[in-house]
Protein backbone atom coordinates (compact mmCIF):
# COMPACT_ATOMS: atom_id res chain seq x y z
CA UNK A 1 0.00 0.00 0.00
CA UNK A 2 1.30 3.19 -1.19
CA UNK A 3 1.68 6.47 1.60
CA UNK A 4 0.44 9.80 0.54
CA UNK A 5 3.78 11.85 -0.66
CA UNK A 6 4.31 14.41 1.86
CA UNK A 7 5.86 18.19 1.04
CA UNK A 8 9.32 18.24 1.45
CA UNK A 9 9.26 21.99 1.19
CA UNK A 10 7.37 22.51 4.71
CA UNK A 11 8.41 26.00 5.37
CA UNK A 12 6.65 27.31 2.29
CA UNK A 13 3.68 26.40 3.79
CA UNK A 14 4.40 29.05 6.91
CA UNK A 15 3.00 32.33 4.97
CA UNK A 16 -0.40 30.86 4.72
CA UNK A 17 -1.05 30.42 8.48
CA UNK A 18 -0.07 33.99 8.88
CA UNK A 19 -3.51 34.66 7.69
CA UNK A 20 -5.60 32.91 9.85
CA UNK A 21 -4.94 35.42 12.86
CA UNK A 22 -7.89 37.47 11.65
CA UNK A 23 -10.18 34.70 9.97
CA UNK A 24 -10.06 32.70 13.58
CA UNK A 25 -12.32 35.11 14.83
CA UNK A 26 -14.93 34.13 11.44
CA UNK A 27 -15.44 30.23 13.11
CA UNK A 28 -15.62 29.18 9.15
CA UNK A 29 -13.75 26.00 7.39
CA UNK A 30 -12.15 26.78 3.55
CA UNK A 31 -9.58 26.51 1.86
CA UNK A 32 -6.25 28.10 0.29
CA UNK A 33 -3.93 27.26 -2.14
CA UNK A 34 -0.34 27.85 -1.46
CA UNK A 35 2.71 28.68 -3.44
CA UNK A 36 3.81 25.25 -3.92
CA UNK A 37 -0.12 24.08 -4.73
CA UNK A 38 -0.26 22.28 -1.67
CA UNK A 39 -4.41 22.86 -0.23
CA UNK A 40 -4.63 24.12 3.35
CA UNK A 41 -7.38 23.54 5.22
CA UNK A 42 -8.41 26.47 7.89
CA UNK A 43 -10.86 25.51 10.21
CA UNK A 44 -12.39 26.82 13.61
CA UNK A 45 -13.46 24.43 16.13
CA UNK A 46 -13.71 24.69 20.12
CA UNK A 47 -12.19 28.00 20.17
CA UNK A 48 -8.96 26.69 18.14
CA UNK A 49 -8.02 27.74 15.06
CA UNK A 50 -6.35 24.96 13.01
CA UNK A 51 -4.19 24.84 9.63
CA UNK A 52 -4.21 21.80 8.25
CA UNK A 53 -2.17 20.22 5.22
CA UNK A 54 -4.52 17.80 2.94
CA UNK A 55 -2.00 15.32 3.44
CA UNK A 56 -2.09 15.44 7.28
CA UNK A 57 1.24 16.39 7.47
CA UNK A 58 1.04 19.87 8.44
CA UNK A 59 -1.11 20.60 11.59
CA UNK A 60 -0.60 24.08 13.11
CA UNK A 61 -2.82 25.77 15.68
CA UNK A 62 -2.28 29.92 15.34
CA UNK A 63 -3.93 31.53 18.46
CA UNK A 64 -4.55 34.46 20.80
CA UNK A 65 -4.94 35.10 24.29
CA UNK A 66 -6.10 37.43 26.94
CA UNK A 67 -5.83 37.24 30.53
CA UNK A 68 -7.25 40.01 32.64
CA UNK A 69 -7.14 40.42 36.14
CA UNK A 70 -8.18 42.83 39.12
CA UNK A 71 -6.69 42.32 42.28
CA UNK A 72 -6.33 44.26 45.66
CA UNK A 73 -4.68 45.29 47.28
CA UNK A 74 -1.35 44.02 45.19
CA UNK A 75 -0.82 41.59 42.45
CA UNK A 76 2.05 39.36 42.78
CA UNK A 77 3.65 37.25 45.70
CA UNK A 78 5.64 39.18 48.23
CA UNK A 79 8.68 38.39 49.19
CA UNK A 80 9.38 40.75 52.03
CA UNK A 81 7.13 42.83 54.62
CA UNK A 82 7.42 46.19 52.81
CA UNK A 83 5.79 44.84 49.80
CA UNK A 84 2.57 43.42 52.00
CA UNK A 85 1.70 46.96 52.36
CA UNK A 86 0.05 47.89 49.10
CA UNK A 87 -3.19 49.49 48.98
CA UNK A 88 -3.86 49.34 45.50
CA UNK A 89 -6.70 47.82 43.27
CA UNK A 90 -5.35 46.92 40.13
CA UNK A 91 -6.92 46.27 36.95
CA UNK A 92 -5.24 45.39 33.71
CA UNK A 93 -4.30 42.87 31.13
CA UNK A 94 -1.86 40.73 32.66
CA UNK A 95 -1.00 38.64 29.67
CA UNK A 96 -2.05 39.40 25.72
CA UNK A 97 -0.34 36.48 23.81
CA UNK A 98 0.33 35.06 20.22
CA UNK A 99 1.29 31.58 19.85
CA UNK A 100 1.40 29.22 16.75
CA UNK A 101 2.12 25.49 17.21
CA UNK A 102 1.84 22.17 15.96
CA UNK A 103 3.70 19.75 13.67
CA UNK A 104 5.63 21.09 10.36
CA UNK A 105 5.71 16.76 9.11
CA UNK A 106 4.87 14.50 10.91
CA UNK A 107 8.47 14.09 12.69
CA UNK A 108 8.97 17.98 13.11
CA UNK A 109 7.32 20.14 15.88
CA UNK A 110 7.24 24.20 16.40
CA UNK A 111 5.97 26.46 19.15
CA UNK A 112 6.28 30.22 18.60
CA UNK A 113 4.91 32.73 21.42
CA UNK A 114 5.19 36.05 21.55
CA UNK A 115 4.21 38.47 24.60
CA UNK A 116 2.03 41.37 23.39
CA UNK A 117 1.95 43.11 26.47
CA UNK A 118 6.03 43.40 27.23
CA UNK A 119 6.97 43.24 23.24
CA UNK A 120 9.25 40.25 24.35
CA UNK A 121 9.80 36.96 21.94
CA UNK A 122 8.80 34.22 25.00
CA UNK A 123 9.30 31.01 22.87
CA UNK A 124 10.66 29.93 19.23
CA UNK A 125 11.56 26.21 19.12
CA UNK A 126 11.39 23.35 17.24
CA UNK A 127 11.26 19.58 18.04
CA UNK A 128 12.45 17.20 15.94
CA UNK A 129 11.43 13.18 16.55
CA UNK A 130 13.58 10.58 15.82
CA UNK A 131 11.79 7.90 17.34
CA UNK A 132 8.99 8.51 20.67
CA UNK A 133 12.21 7.42 23.09
CA UNK A 134 14.57 9.95 21.14
CA UNK A 135 13.95 13.69 20.68
CA UNK A 136 15.74 16.37 20.08
CA UNK A 137 14.75 20.39 20.63
CA UNK A 138 16.70 23.63 20.31
CA UNK A 139 15.90 27.11 20.51
CA UNK A 140 14.25 29.48 23.38
CA UNK A 141 12.13 27.63 25.46
CA UNK A 142 11.27 26.80 29.34
CA UNK A 143 13.49 24.27 30.98
CA UNK A 144 11.51 21.20 31.97
CA UNK A 145 12.14 21.22 35.13
CA UNK A 146 9.62 21.99 37.20
CA UNK A 147 6.00 21.15 36.65
CA UNK A 148 4.19 24.33 38.07
CA UNK A 149 6.58 26.37 35.89
CA UNK A 150 5.98 24.75 32.55
CA UNK A 151 2.44 24.81 33.17
CA UNK A 152 1.17 27.44 30.90
CA UNK A 153 -0.30 30.84 32.90
CA UNK A 154 -3.60 29.52 30.83
CA UNK A 155 -3.48 26.10 32.24
CA UNK A 156 -2.76 26.64 35.91
CA UNK A 157 -5.53 25.86 38.72
CA UNK A 158 -5.91 29.04 40.87
CA UNK A 159 -5.25 32.92 39.23
CA UNK A 160 -1.32 32.36 39.04
CA UNK A 161 1.71 30.37 40.42
CA UNK A 162 2.99 30.14 43.65
CA UNK A 163 5.74 31.73 46.10
CA UNK A 164 7.85 28.72 45.63
CA UNK A 165 8.22 29.17 41.74
CA UNK A 166 9.66 32.79 42.67
CA UNK A 167 12.14 31.51 44.55
CA UNK A 168 13.21 28.16 42.41
CA UNK A 169 12.39 28.11 39.04
CA UNK A 170 14.61 28.20 36.10
CA UNK A 171 11.91 30.29 33.70
CA UNK A 172 13.02 30.07 30.24
CA UNK A 173 16.45 30.08 28.71
CA UNK A 174 18.00 29.64 25.26
CA UNK A 175 20.03 25.82 24.40
CA UNK A 176 19.41 22.71 23.68
CA UNK A 177 17.58 19.43 24.64
CA UNK A 178 17.85 15.55 24.58
CA UNK A 179 13.88 14.08 26.10
CA UNK A 180 11.92 10.99 24.95
CA UNK A 181 9.17 8.69 26.15
CA UNK A 182 9.99 5.65 27.16
CA UNK A 183 7.74 2.10 27.57
CA UNK A 184 4.04 3.88 26.99
CA UNK A 185 1.26 2.01 28.46
CA UNK A 186 3.30 0.19 31.06
CA UNK A 187 4.31 0.05 34.64
CA UNK A 188 7.86 1.51 33.35
CA UNK A 189 5.80 4.04 31.31
CA UNK A 190 8.76 7.47 31.61
CA UNK A 191 10.48 10.44 30.56
CA UNK A 192 12.95 12.30 30.77
CA UNK A 193 14.59 15.57 29.22
CA UNK A 194 18.55 16.60 29.50
CA UNK A 195 19.15 20.32 28.88
CA UNK A 196 22.35 22.21 27.92
CA UNK A 197 21.50 26.42 28.21
CA UNK A 198 23.51 29.21 28.51
CA UNK A 199 22.26 29.78 31.91
CA UNK A 200 21.33 33.73 31.51
CA UNK A 201 17.72 33.67 30.91
CA UNK A 202 15.45 33.96 28.35
CA UNK A 203 17.01 36.08 25.62
CA UNK A 204 20.56 36.40 27.13
CA UNK A 205 23.91 35.13 25.47
CA UNK A 206 26.45 32.82 27.36
CA UNK A 207 28.81 35.54 29.86
CA UNK A 208 31.20 32.71 30.63
CA UNK A 209 32.64 29.61 29.88
CA UNK A 210 30.27 27.80 32.01
CA UNK A 211 26.39 26.01 30.76
CA UNK A 212 23.51 25.62 32.60
CA UNK A 213 22.82 21.93 32.78
CA UNK A 214 19.05 20.41 33.80
CA UNK A 215 17.76 17.03 33.91
CA UNK A 216 14.42 15.49 34.71
CA UNK A 217 13.40 11.71 34.87
CA UNK A 218 9.27 11.35 35.30
CA UNK A 219 7.87 7.61 36.02
CA UNK A 220 4.46 7.56 34.92
CA UNK A 221 3.65 4.42 36.92
CA UNK A 222 0.06 3.74 36.35
CA UNK A 223 0.27 3.77 32.36
CA UNK A 224 -0.39 7.39 31.49
CA UNK A 225 1.97 10.94 30.85
CA UNK A 226 -0.74 13.29 31.84
CA UNK A 227 -0.82 16.54 30.04
CA UNK A 228 0.43 19.47 31.34
CA UNK A 229 -2.60 21.50 32.36
CA UNK A 230 -3.85 21.27 35.84
CA UNK A 231 -6.69 20.12 37.05
CA UNK A 232 -8.65 16.92 36.21
CA UNK A 233 -10.73 18.36 33.34
CA UNK A 234 -11.05 14.61 31.72
CA UNK A 235 -12.79 12.91 34.63
CA UNK A 236 -10.36 9.83 34.44
CA UNK A 237 -11.96 6.81 34.90
CA UNK A 238 -8.77 5.27 35.51
CA UNK A 239 -6.57 7.13 38.01
CA UNK A 240 -2.78 8.86 36.67
CA UNK A 241 -0.59 9.86 38.02
CA UNK A 242 3.50 10.51 38.57
CA UNK A 243 6.59 11.09 40.41
CA UNK A 244 9.56 12.97 39.37
CA UNK A 245 12.98 14.02 40.15
CA UNK A 246 14.94 17.21 38.75
CA UNK A 247 18.12 18.53 39.14
CA UNK A 248 19.91 21.69 37.85
CA UNK A 249 23.32 23.64 38.62
CA UNK A 250 24.70 26.97 36.92
CA UNK A 251 27.40 28.98 37.11
CA UNK A 252 26.75 33.17 36.78
CA UNK A 253 26.34 36.73 37.43
CA UNK A 254 22.27 35.67 38.90
CA UNK A 255 20.20 33.84 41.44
CA UNK A 256 16.72 34.36 40.04
CA UNK A 257 15.47 33.87 36.72
CA UNK A 258 12.01 35.59 35.04
CA UNK A 259 10.20 36.32 32.02
CA UNK A 260 11.44 39.67 32.38
CA UNK A 261 14.97 39.45 33.02
CA UNK A 262 17.27 37.49 34.99
CA UNK A 263 18.44 38.86 38.39
CA UNK A 264 18.46 38.46 42.28
CA UNK A 265 16.44 36.61 45.06
CA UNK A 266 15.74 38.76 47.81
CA UNK A 267 18.76 38.38 49.93
CA UNK A 268 21.42 38.67 47.42
CA UNK A 269 20.65 41.98 45.71
CA UNK A 270 23.06 43.85 48.01
CA UNK A 271 25.60 41.09 47.48
CA UNK A 272 26.03 40.83 43.80
CA UNK A 273 29.14 42.67 42.15
CA UNK A 274 28.35 44.52 38.70
CA UNK A 275 30.26 42.91 36.08
CA UNK A 276 31.24 39.53 37.70
CA UNK A 277 29.60 37.32 35.58
CA UNK A 278 30.11 34.08 37.72
CA UNK A 279 29.87 35.39 41.13
CA UNK A 280 26.84 32.70 42.04
CA UNK A 281 27.45 28.57 41.58
CA UNK A 282 23.69 27.29 41.62
CA UNK A 283 22.52 23.98 42.74
CA UNK A 284 19.55 22.91 42.39
CA UNK A 285 17.09 19.71 43.47
CA UNK A 286 13.47 19.08 43.63
CA UNK A 287 10.91 15.75 44.02
CA UNK A 288 7.35 16.13 42.68
CA UNK A 289 4.40 14.02 42.61
CA UNK A 290 0.95 14.11 40.77
CA UNK A 291 -2.08 12.41 40.73
CA UNK A 292 -5.60 12.75 38.44
CA UNK A 293 -8.61 10.83 39.32
CA UNK A 294 -12.72 11.41 38.41
CA UNK A 295 -12.08 15.55 38.57
CA UNK A 296 -9.79 14.82 41.54
CA UNK A 297 -6.43 16.38 41.40
CA UNK A 298 -3.37 16.49 43.73
CA UNK A 299 0.44 17.46 42.92
CA UNK A 300 3.15 18.49 45.12
CA UNK A 301 6.78 19.81 44.80
CA UNK A 302 9.78 20.18 47.11
CA UNK A 303 12.73 21.90 46.40
CA UNK A 304 16.20 22.65 47.72
CA UNK A 305 18.61 24.85 46.18
CA UNK A 306 22.45 26.11 47.32
CA UNK A 307 23.97 29.68 46.34
CA UNK A 308 27.62 30.03 46.79
CA UNK A 309 28.62 33.39 46.67
CA UNK A 310 32.14 32.93 45.49
CA UNK A 311 33.25 36.67 46.14
CA UNK A 312 31.83 36.64 49.14
CA UNK A 313 32.80 33.10 49.99
CA UNK A 314 29.10 32.55 51.41
CA UNK A 315 27.01 29.45 50.71
CA UNK A 316 23.31 29.73 51.25
CA UNK A 317 20.97 26.55 51.21
CA UNK A 318 16.98 27.46 50.22
CA UNK A 319 14.12 25.36 51.14
CA UNK A 320 10.27 25.15 49.75
CA UNK A 321 7.61 23.42 48.88
CA UNK A 322 3.63 23.28 47.74
CA UNK A 323 0.89 21.58 47.76
CA UNK A 324 -2.42 22.31 45.85
CA UNK A 325 -5.56 20.12 45.34
CA UNK A 326 -8.41 20.21 43.32
CA UNK A 327 -11.84 18.84 42.56
CA UNK A 328 -15.54 19.22 40.54
CA UNK A 329 -17.98 18.78 43.41
CA UNK A 330 -20.65 18.36 40.47
CA UNK A 331 -18.99 15.11 40.65
CA UNK A 332 -20.15 14.23 44.25
CA UNK A 333 -22.84 16.09 44.73
CA UNK A 334 -25.35 16.52 41.72
CA UNK A 335 -26.78 19.85 42.61
CA UNK A 336 -23.61 21.75 42.21
CA UNK A 337 -22.67 22.80 39.13
CA UNK A 338 -20.41 20.55 36.55
CA UNK A 339 -18.46 24.11 35.49
CA UNK A 340 -17.16 24.53 38.94
CA UNK A 341 -14.12 23.29 40.42
CA UNK A 342 -12.83 24.33 43.79
CA UNK A 343 -9.07 24.38 44.79
CA UNK A 344 -6.55 25.03 48.01
CA UNK A 345 -2.82 25.68 47.69
CA UNK A 346 -0.35 25.78 50.64
CA UNK A 347 2.99 26.95 49.98
CA UNK A 348 6.06 27.35 52.24
CA UNK A 349 9.57 29.06 51.20
CA UNK A 350 12.82 28.74 53.82
CA UNK A 351 15.32 31.44 52.44
CA UNK A 352 17.93 30.46 54.42
CA UNK A 353 17.97 27.35 56.05
CA UNK A 354 20.55 28.52 59.06
CA UNK A 355 18.34 31.12 60.07
CA UNK A 356 15.05 30.22 62.22
CA UNK A 357 11.52 32.25 61.65
CA UNK A 358 12.25 33.64 58.14
CA UNK A 359 9.79 32.07 56.52
CA UNK A 360 7.24 32.89 53.93
CA UNK A 361 3.81 31.01 53.86
CA UNK A 362 0.91 31.19 51.60
CA UNK A 363 -2.43 30.08 52.11
CA UNK A 364 -4.76 30.12 49.01
CA UNK A 365 -8.42 28.93 48.31
CA UNK A 366 -9.81 29.63 45.10
CA UNK A 367 -13.03 28.48 42.25
CA UNK A 368 -13.14 28.09 38.85
CA UNK A 369 -15.77 28.38 36.50
CA UNK A 370 -15.17 26.77 33.06
CA UNK A 371 -16.96 27.99 29.31
CA UNK A 372 -14.68 26.23 27.84
CA UNK A 373 -12.16 24.19 29.71
CA UNK A 374 -8.97 26.38 30.01
CA UNK A 375 -9.32 28.41 27.07
CA UNK A 376 -11.96 30.34 28.16
CA UNK A 377 -12.74 30.40 32.05
CA UNK A 378 -13.40 32.93 35.49
CA UNK A 379 -10.81 32.22 37.88
CA UNK A 380 -11.44 34.22 41.72
CA UNK A 381 -9.01 33.72 44.75
CA UNK A 382 -7.88 34.53 47.98
CA UNK A 383 -4.37 34.49 49.39
CA UNK A 384 -3.36 34.84 52.82
CA UNK A 385 0.35 35.81 52.70
CA UNK A 386 2.49 35.68 55.92
CA UNK A 387 6.20 36.92 56.10
CA UNK A 388 8.76 36.53 58.70
CA UNK A 389 11.81 38.83 58.53
CA UNK A 390 14.87 39.53 60.21
CA UNK A 391 15.20 42.82 61.65
CA UNK A 392 11.08 42.80 62.32
CA UNK A 393 9.75 41.85 65.85
CA UNK A 394 6.26 39.96 64.75
CA UNK A 395 5.14 38.29 61.96
CA UNK A 396 3.97 40.31 58.46
CA UNK A 397 0.44 39.23 57.06
CA UNK A 398 -2.28 40.15 54.46
CA UNK A 399 -5.01 39.26 52.44
CA UNK A 400 -5.17 39.21 48.51
CA UNK A 401 -8.49 39.15 46.37
CA UNK A 402 -7.88 37.94 42.60
CA UNK A 403 -10.55 37.87 39.83
CA UNK A 404 -8.91 36.99 36.36
CA UNK A 405 -10.78 35.94 32.80
CA UNK A 406 -8.70 34.15 30.29
CA UNK A 407 -9.66 33.93 26.68
CA UNK A 408 -7.47 31.98 24.11
CA UNK A 409 -8.83 31.30 20.48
Amino acid sequence: MMRPKQSNKPLRRLPCAIITITTSLLGQSFTVTAADKTDLDIYYKDNITHVVSQDGAMHLKPELRIQSRVSTPYDGNPDSIAKLNGDTTSQEIKRARLKVGGNINENLKVKFEYDLVGSQLLDSRLTYKFVDEFQFRFGRMKAHYSPERVTSSKDQQLVDRSIVNDWFNIDRQQGISFLGHLNKGTWADSNYWFDIFNGTGRDGKNENDHFMYVGRYQWNFLGEQMETAMGDLKFRSKPAAHFAVSATTNTSAYTKFSTSAPGQLRDFKDKAVEGVDDQFKLKQWMVDFSYRYNGVSFQTEYHQKQVDDRVNNEITNLEGYYVQVGFFPNRYFKSMPKELELAARFANVDPNTDISDNNLKELTLGANWFFTGHRNKLTFDISRHEIDELGFDSTGSETRFRLQHDFSF
